[in-house]
Order: structure tokens, then sequence, then C-alpha cells
């Protein structure tokens, strides 16, 4: 299928972004969760209009206010202290986007459920429809990798550490690396020898670059993060994990 949105992205470029690892803020642990990770939803919408369009226009949500209930629960906190909490649960939400095939504009629908609390009405119904969007997107691969236990609050932070520390190695271990390619194989080979010449195919601000332009981070997204679907998304994890591997040994 020939589909592309209305940003002008492929749909092999809106999996590559929807997984892509947001800054370190986003990602936070849930409180009680049993060491589950939250994403904020603020970066969500603010990928969402990167990807399909602005929302309303490339994106968005409609929902049945009859299927919205709500309900008060009194609760205790450590110190023994009494407080009321209302849950808004919203058990239909239908999530959309637009792509255009062949000049005709498909609207896609992704139907969800949401729920929330909060000492606030208005609040806990904002929450529960934040909830539902989130429920929606994740179906079509929004931080596919937190779903699938490959990232969360606390590797996204040993990471962007590792990523600081290494940069300096890197850099110059880089010209031992060419000079011991050129000695090796002389003759051009248009990178097919050498992982680090690898023009990626896909990925936004990365598309066009090779492996060895791209920042640690995003290098080790592709290499250890990136869920292929595809044999082509394959081939480039496995050249970006062979480029990894080859700066890990000059460094050693």
């Amino acid at each position: 299928m020939n589909a592309k949105t209305l940003t002008g992205m492929t749909l092999e470029d809106v999996a590559v972004r929807l997984d892509e690892q947001l800054p370190q803020d986003a990602y936070k642990p849930v409180p009680g969760g049993a060491d589950l990770t939250d994403i904020d939803p603020n970066h969500m919408r603010k990928v969402l209009n990167e990807v399909f369009g602005v929302c309303g226009y490339g994106w968005g949500y409609d929902y049945d206010a009859s299927t919205i209930r709500s309900r008060t629960d009194i609760r205790t906190n450590r110190s023994g202290k009494e407080y009321t909490v209302i849950i808004v649960t919203l058990s239909f939400l239908e999530f959309w986007y637009k792509l255009v095939s062949d000049d005709e504009v498909l609207v896609c629908n992704v139907p969800a459920t949401g729920s929330s609390e909060n000492s606030n009405d208005a609040y806990a119904l904002k929450g529960a429809l934040t909830n539902a969007i989130g429920n929606a997107v994740s179906n079509i691969g929004f931080q596919q990798s937190v779903y699938l236990g490959k990232r969360d609050h606390r590797t996204v932070k040993r990471t962007a550490g590792a990523s600081r520390k290494s940069k300096p190695t890197r850099r110059k271990a880089a010209p031992k690396a060419k000079a011991k390619a050129k000695a090796a194989a002389p003759a051009p080979d248009n990178g097919n020898s050498d992982p680090g010449d690898f023009v990626m195919p896909f990925g936004s601000g990365i598309k066009g670059k090779k492996l060895r332009e791209l920042p640690p981070d995003k290098l080790d997204w592709v290499a250890n993060q990136m869920a292929p679907f595809n044999d082509a998304g394959k081939e480039v994890q496995a050249k970006a994990k062979a480029f990894q591997e080859s700066l890990e040994a000059v460094a050693a």
C-alpha cells in the first residue's frame, strides 16, 4: 500500500518515528505500579502532530459522552487521614488519523477505553481521555519498545549516561578505524564491508545519514531498541549492531 501521512511520512517512517526514543524526562515510574514506566502525554501529542499533522486535521479523537461513568471512593493515606477521589471511566473513544493514497484521503480509526482518578472531577475526566488516547496509539506502535520491555525510565537514563561518557572515546577511535579499513581494502566498496558507511534508508532526522554520522544514542536505539517489522528493518539493525561492535572493539 503506497500510503503517506498528511506530513509526507511513509508507513515505514511512521513506525520508526512513533517508537523513537523520547527525551529522558518523558519517562517516569508509575507510582506504586510494580516498577512500570509512564510516558508523558505531552510528548505523545507532540509526536502525533509531527507524524500526522496538527490535531483536528491530521489526527484526532471522538468519544461518546453517554459512555462516561463517574464514582467516588474514600481512600486512607499513610498517616491514616481519609480523602475522596473521583474515578472516571470512559468506555468508548475513537482515535483517528489520516493517510493519503493515490490522491485519496483515508481516515483510519482505532477504538479504545480509558480511566483515571483525581480529587478534581475535571482532571479525572481529562485523565480518562488521555489514558484512552494513549491506549489507542499504543496499538499503532507509539513507544512500542516500552510496552515490549526493551525501554523504561531506568534504561533510558543508563543509555543517556553511557552515551555521554563514550563520545570522546569514539571520536578519537574513528580515524583509526578508517585507517584500518583503508589498509585492508584500498579499493572502494560502497560501504559493503564497512557497516559504518551504511546509509539509513528511513528514520526521522537520521534518514540519508551514514551509521558513523549518527549520535551515540541514535545508533544505540537502531542497534538494540528498534523493533524491525520487515526484512529491510532487520538488515538495518544488523548493520548498526556490526558497526557498534566495531567501535567497541577499537575502543577496547
